[in-house]
């Protein structure tokens, strides 16, 4: 997964989607998770990459990028790696 290309994030987490005018809000971590995603990294990474950085159990951790995740593609911020 990877976030659209058009899709803008800044510092507080705040995201647009110039294409429909939409704005959005994440935590912190919602931000971190976004920013590593724009940046090419992989699914994986992120998670080895947000364990190191806070105390949070890997099931934990797993549960709720899957739901991350599927806010990203229900709100249409996400596209498929291989588009």
């Amino acid at each position: 997964m990877r976030i659209k290309p058009t899709i803008a994030i800044n510092d507080n987490g705040f995201l647009f989607d110039p294409n429909t005018g939409e704005s959005y809000t994440t935590n912190p971590v919602g931000r971190e998770i976004v920013f590593h995603l724009k940046n090419g990294m992989q699914e994986n990474e992120i998670k080895e990459e947000i364990r190191a950085r806070y105390d949070v159990e890997e099931i934990t951790l797993e549960k709720n990028m899957i739901d991350f995740f599927a806010m990203l593609k229900h709100y249409n911020l996400s596209e498929e790696k291989d588009k």
